[in-house]
């Protein structure tokens, strides 16, 4: 649950902020109003801290420092995960400082060490506690990390990189109706990560049409990785799709470009076509 809340509240901050980024983003910062700014990454990064603490480490065994290679217990959808929300945290950290009177360029590297800081620090609380697969300090998750920072400081400096979103869609697993998970957050086969694609121009299809491919999976075992499901062995689930692009509607207004800002990270219910490991036509996906 503890990366999908703080996606959450990630958004959250993206859709107060980024009306006022708008209208002050040619001010002058201020010593006030970067320490204002940093408010927002404060209380993402303290946010991080307590809902690990309550969700996993004091359930955990402490341990000596250790690397995991990370045993594929989740077919490794974690990865996305984490560079899912630390681009919507980079994202909305750049939009706090840009809003403080910072450059561009500024704000996208401050969110970016300050969102990568915190994804290590995870890593590194991690490393210290055992008696569970997920644990120890995860190189995969660390790139994973890495590249979600990564996007706004490339978006500065390659506006081309602005065609590009990350994406999640949620459709109740099998295993979550059977009740082996508590929530949708907690189930991995509940999610799906998609990298959308603003491909107009270079094909006929209209600025609000994207091109997405996703990543997700299935049978994982449960029970702390335990306990096998009982569909068979886990496996995982690659998709092509169309996308709407909100961004790309010929609508104007500020509540509209937020709006469609902050939705960029949620992708919509559309068919999509399942090319591994069984090639099938979903509805909706």
């Amino acid at each position: 649950m503890t990366k999908l809340a703080i996606a959450v509240c990630s958004l959250a901050s993206l859709a107060l902020i980024a009306p006022s980024v708008r209208a002050q983003e040619k001010d002058s910062a201020t010593v006030v109003s970067v320490a204002a700014a940093s408010a927002v990454p404060a209380g993402l990064i303290a946010g991080i801290v307590v809902l690990n603490q309550r969700a996993f480490w004091r359930y955990a065994t402490e341990v000596p420092f250790h690397i995991s290679n990370d045993p594929p217990y989740a077919m490794h959808i974690d990865k996305f995960s984490h560079m899912y929300v630390s681009a919507i945290g980079a994202a909305g950290m750049r939009e706090a400082y840009k809003l403080s009177g910072l450059s561009d360029g500024a704000s996208a590297w401050l969110a970016a060490g300050l969102s990568l800081a915190a994804g290590v620090a995870i890593e590194l609380e991690d490393a210290r506690h055992g008696n569970d697969p997920q644990y120890g300090f995860s190189p995969g998750d660390a790139a994973g990390d890495l590249i979600g920072v990564s996007l706004p400081v490339l978006r500065h400096y390659y506006p081309i990189f602005d065609r590009l979103d990350t994406k999640i869609s949620l459709w109740p697993s099998d295993a979550l109706k059977a009740g082996a998970y508590k929530t949708i957050a907690d189930d991995y086969e509940s999610q799906i990560y998609w990298l959308s694609c603003d491909v107009h121009g270079a094909t006929p299809l209209p600025q609000w049409i994207n091109v997405a491919v996703g990543f997700g999976c299935e049978n994982l075992m449960r029970q702390a990785y335990a306990i096998p499901s009982p569909g068979g062995a886990p496996y995982t689930d690659l998709y092509v799709a169309p996308d709407i692009n909100l961004k790309g509607l010929p609508i104007e207004g500020a509540f509209w470009k937020t709006l469609a800002s902050v939705l960029s990270y949620v992708r919509l219910p559309l068919p999509a076509l399942q090319v591994w490991p069984r090639v099938k036509l979903w509805g909706l996906r």
